[in-house]
């Protein structure tokens, strides 16, 4: 331990060292530069990186080349990538590095659980000693979801409550509040769901508008499994304010215009709710609608109140801006045709 002190020590002083803030304005562009290197490039970083384990810009290159998202797939990319990660949790886990990396770089696999002990072992050694880092509560909040819910909302709720105008925190725990409410008995749904709605609307009343792209469309979810309806209304209204621009814009039309149809059939106006399903299958077609598939619960719910013909016309919709989904679209209208209910918990149809 001496010994790395004394090192980094001589590194600051020398100026080879890139951590914090000037770091992190760097990381992203290294991460770039890394997924592009040549082989003999890799090679000599791998040499330097041995010789002088805290040269960060070497480190952030090998990440960028092992992680990058074709490659990662293999198991030595995989493997060398995730020993790099793990040195910079144990070692600096505030260099601005690893809040740069993607999240399937920087966070636990499911295929190794070991990886995620002794990472998590490393978060929580550096809390202990600062317990009070928003950047260190941030990361290992994001870690820690994979294996600990409970934990996790403890780290984020501790960060709210160093930082409480930040809008950033609530979003996070709506989120973790929001995955909370897909489990467990009805009651502890509901509780958690009443929970993520609770910090969306502080999220909103931190900021103006949206400023979190697809955030609401979350936060409309769990106002609707809350069956807090005004607020499921009063999110998706803010989704659908959207300024035509961005990721999230056309996704929020999309989610926006389905939560304001359940709602309609929680008020039992199915000629509403028809139309917002229509609405909905008219978004604009995006790069984040061509990665997901359609939600098909409000289409799921009509279809148990005999509206085949509105929702064969939604699924014909759908193919416009879900073309990897096209098969599986004619496949559901197959069955709707013949009067069945699709189900496949992959596309969340028949949830």
């Amino acid at each position: 331990m001496l010994r790395r002190v004394c090192l980094v020590a001589a590194k600051i002083a020398c100026g080879w060292l890139l951590t914090g803030a000037a770091f992190a304005e760097d990381a992203r562009d290294l991460l770039k530069q890394g997924a592009s290197l040549a082989a003999e490039e890799v090679t000599a970083l791998e040499g330097q990186l041995e010789k002088d384990p805290l040269d960060m810009s070497a480190r952030a290159q090998l990440l960028g080349y092992y992680g990058d998202v074709s490659r990662y797939r293999q198991p030595v990319a995989k493997s060398r990538s995730r020993a790099l990660v793990l040195w910079l949790i144990k070692n600096e886990p505030k260099s601005g590095l690893l809040a740069a990396l993607s999240p399937h770089v920087r966070e636990p696999p499911f295929d190794d659980p070991e990886w995620y002990v002794d990472g998590k072992r490393a978060y929580l050694a550096h809390l202990e000693e600062e317990p009070n880092n928003l950047a260190l509560l941030g990361l290992a909040a994001d870690f820690l979801s994979h294996g600990d819910r409970a934990l996790t909302i403890e780290l984020l709720q501790r960060a709210q409550s160093l930082d409480e105008s930040n809008a950033l925190w609530a979003r996070r725990l709506g989120l973790r509040h929001y995955f909370n409410s897909l489990r467990g008995s009805e009651e502890s749904r509901v509780e958690s769901a009443k929970k993520s709605v609770e910090q969306y609307v502080r999220m909103l009343e931190l900021t103006e508008g949206n400023p979190y792209g697809g955030s609401l469309q979350y936060g409309s979810k769990a106002a609707l499994v809350a069956r807090d309806y005004e607020r499921a209304r009063d999110f998706a209204e803010v989704m659908l304010r959207q300024e035509p621009s961005g990721w999230d814009y056309a996704s929020n039309i999309h989610y926006g215009n389905i939560t304001l149809g359940r709602v309609a059939l929680s008020e039992g106006n199915v000629k509403q709710a028809r139309s917002f399903l229509l609405r909905a299958g008219a978004a604009l077609e995006s790069p984040k609608l061509r990665l997901i598939a359609p939600d098909t619960i409000l289409a799921k719910e009509l279809l148990e109140r005999g509206e085949r013909k509105v929702v064969l016309r939604y699924l014909d919709q759908c193919a416009t801006f879900w073309e990897r989904g096209r098969d599986v679209l004619e496949e559901w209208k197959v069955l709707v045709r013949a009067g069945r209910t699709p189900v496949s918990s992959s596309f969340r149809f028949g949830r």
